[in-house]
């Protein structure tokens, strides 16, 4: 069973980066898989340390995960790398802006002891070893940061190495910064991009449209009927985040309009889907 399901849910990873229309009935576990797309939130970040090739390999492993959000700022050498946070001392054994610090210095930084000893000498990886790992195996969601850098920069480095990789129709670049949005679509016409937000604001979906966006990502608390109705209207995709609790991964999971569900647990996302106690 289990097998069958990993082998069913890869197959996701190779549709078109659209989700299902409305209407499908939610009380079909298969259906909801398709409805509610799994994206392991830095990774499984509730089982590794966020943000490093041991968490996006072990998201890999799971039943279910279609999608991975990461996070990328600017090395010193201005190279993009998978972190969250603009500093170090958090995820790090480092101190100091993760702009002061070249991508090989990075990489030599121990990531992962903060979590676990087990995952003691993880370093912060370079966008490119992401993208060399992931390919070919499910999407990605790019947020770019943008907090240290200029936003023109960060955009047109991070275009560059997706590019290289030949994975402009696989990525979302998704940001908080709307310059930063506008700066990707002026590098590139075909990635798409989506605003970040953690409100509801009016007039939010034409915000993002104005954008030359096809894609939202908010905080779940925020996800409403009127929104998802004039999303749908608009050919806007939506990502709820950050899910993390078995109650609103099941109550999200039987909403009956196309949405995906960021989480740090991707397993829970599968529990909730498939009504498992």
């Amino acid at each position: 069973m289990w097998l069958q399901i990993k082998l069913w849910v890869r197959g996701l990873a190779n549709l078109p980066f659209r989700f299902p229309s409305k209407g499908v009935s939610v009380k079909d576990e298969t259906k909801r898989m398709q409805l509610h797309p799994c994206v392991a939130h830095r990774g499984f970040s509730g089982r590794a340390p966020e943000n490093t090739l041991a968490s996006f390999r072990l998201a890999l492993d799971q039943p279910g995960v279609t999608g991975i959000e990461l996070d990328v700022h600017l090395s010193k050498d201005d190279i993009p790398v998978v972190i969250h946070d603009s500093t170090l001392k958090r995820t790090t054994n480092g101190d100091g802006r993760v702009r002061d610090f070249s991508a090989e210095q990075l990489s030599r930084m121990d990531a992962g002891s903060w979590f676990d000893q087990s995952f003691a000498g993880e370093g912060v990886p370079a966008l490119d070893q992401v993208l060399e790992l992931v390919a070919g195996k499910c999407r990605l969601n790019v947020e770019l940061k943008g907090d240290d850098a200029d936003p023109g920069q960060l955009a047109q480095r991070t275009v560059e190495i997706i590019r290289s990789h030949r994975l402009e129709n696989d990525i979302i670049i998704t940001s908080f910064n709307p310059e930063i949005l506008r700066a990707v679509r002026r590098h590139s016409s075909s990635i798409r991009t989506g605003l970040i937000i953690d409100d509801c604001p009016p007039g939010l979906i034409d915000r993002v449209t104005e954008l030359g966006a096809s894609f939202l990502s908010i905080g779940f608390q925020h996800l409403n009927d009127s929104l998802m109705e004039q999303a749908a209207r608009a050919s806007v995709d939506v990502m709820a985040w950050t899910v993390n609790t078995a109650g609103d991964l099941r109550r999200l999971s039987r909403r009956p309009e196309a949405f995906q569900l960021c989480t740090n647990y991707p397993d829970r996302w599968l529990a909730a889907v498939q009504e498992e106690k």
